[in-house]
């Protein structure tokens, strides 16, 4: 059994690394923008539109997990990632609006499924520690920025600027590689699983539940802040004072910071509690993202890193969160559900930032709303306190009634 968990482990974050690369497209929108004539603003609504994708895939990957197996839907999920990246090798210019399709949509969808099973998957082998079991699988997801972007640019200067080539090389590696680990992944025993005992909340019951709701509402909103900043951080940070090398080095680096907050935070989390650790990470991106509004040159720099600490910490605690509240056995549904705040907080941020800030490249109005909505966040976690400690105390009256 341990021998099969220490697999199982390491074959789940190879996995979470491959289909990671989805985050890579500020790498790519440049050569994008040029090789299929796409302007920024579309490029931009192609990451969206991922983003959108992949949070419908993990509703699906979670509900074939938990209906299936973890190997049979992280397998769909690679497979279907894979195809998302080499088809969009195959779109002509002509019809650049197919990547909105095949990259955003088809991508996005296949990583959400992978992302959703393994995450679920993992967090049934730590029943006792799912703070660090989330932030095991999706600091490895956040980490592939780190260890593909400069994959990414040998392959596109290697081919000068040929994004059929490029994405040919990633997509085939990753359907060869993600499909092998996928064969070793596996879900323990139900008499194995600690966390098997107790209640279970079905996806029914689950949105019935006031307090998934307030997880889904934090997910729209906390993340509001990253959604704004991560499609424009080379072109602010080129504004701003950084040059070429340093805007791109901020690029690599945004995925380390996320990395380390999705495990680090999530693994505290486990000892100072989920709602207590999520509020402190919003008023860590609340203070940044005013700072934002006029941060230049080293200071920008630093903000944006810690900004994507902030954005990594609860990606982590929130599955977990989730899992605390309604059980492991349908884990990877009712988190799947949730995560739709995140899918609409991508599309609603992006959007009205792009209107607000139109032609003048002025983001004052785009970061004093994401100000306001990290104070919302933690609103949001004191609602959420406050409501189970009620009905805990209510339990325990009940208990000790029972006992007199």
């Amino acid at each position: 059994m341990k021998a099969k968990k220490i697999v199982t482990v390491i074959c789940c974050l190879f996995v979470q690394l491959f289909v990671g690369i989805l985050y890579l497209w500020s790498i790519f929108k440049a050569n994008v923008s040029a090789y299929y004539g796409m302007s920024a603003s579309n490029c931009n609504m192609v990451q969206s539109i991922m983003m959108f994708g992949f949070v419908l895939g993990n509703l699906l990957g979670g509900y074939l997990q938990d209906r299936f197996n973890a190997r049979l839907s992280a397998t769909i999920g690679v497979i279907t990632f894979s195809a998302g990246v080499l088809v969009t090798a195959f779109v002509p210019a002509s019809a650049n609006f197919l990547v909105y399709v095949t990259y955003g949509a088809i991508g996005g969808l296949g990583c959400g499924i992978t992302y959703g099973s393994v995450l679920s998957c993992l967090q049934k082998w730590f029943p006792t520690k799912r703070g660090f079991a989330s932030g095991l699988s999706v600091s490895a997801f956040g980490f592939s920025t780190v260890v593909f972007a400069p994959v990414a640019k040998w392959l596109m200067n290697m081919f000068d600027g040929n994004m059929m080539w490029t994405f040919l090389s990633l997509g085939g590696l990753f359907l060869i590689l993600g499909t092998v680990c996928c064969l070793f992944i596996s879900a323990p025993s139900a008499e194995s699983d600690v966390a098997a005992v107790g209640k279970f909340l079905t996806p029914k019951d689950t949105l019935k539940e006031s307090r998934f709701w307030i997880i889904a509402l934090t997910l729209f909103f906390v993340n509001a802040t990253w959604n704004i900043v991560c499609p424009i951080i080379y072109d602010l940070g080129v504004a701003r004072g950084l040059g070429a090398e340093s805007a791109t080095l901020l690029l690599s680096l945004t995925g380390v910071f996320s990395a380390v907050g999705r495990l680090s935070m999530a693994t505290v989390s486990d000892k100072l509690g989920r709602t207590a650790t999520v509020t402190i990470l919003a008023v860590l991106t609340g203070i940044c993202a005013a700072a934002l509004i006029f941060a230049s040159n080293g200071l920008f720099f630093v903000v944006v890193l810690l900004v994507a600490f902030g954005y990594g910490g609860p990606s982590a605690i929130l599955p977990a969160l989730t899992t605390d509240l309604c059980g492991s056995k349908y884990s990877g549904t009712n988190y799947g559900m949730a995560m739709l705040g995140l899918g609409f907080s991508s599309l609603a941020f992006n959007g009205i930032s792009t209107a607000l800030v139109g032609g003048s490249g002025d983001y004052t109005l785009s970061f004093v709303i994401a100000a306001v909505t990290a104070i919302i966040s933690v609103g949001l976690m004191f609602a959420f306190k406050t409501i189970t400690d009620k009905k805990n105390r209510a339990l325990s009256s009940s208990d000790e009634a029972k006992t007199v």
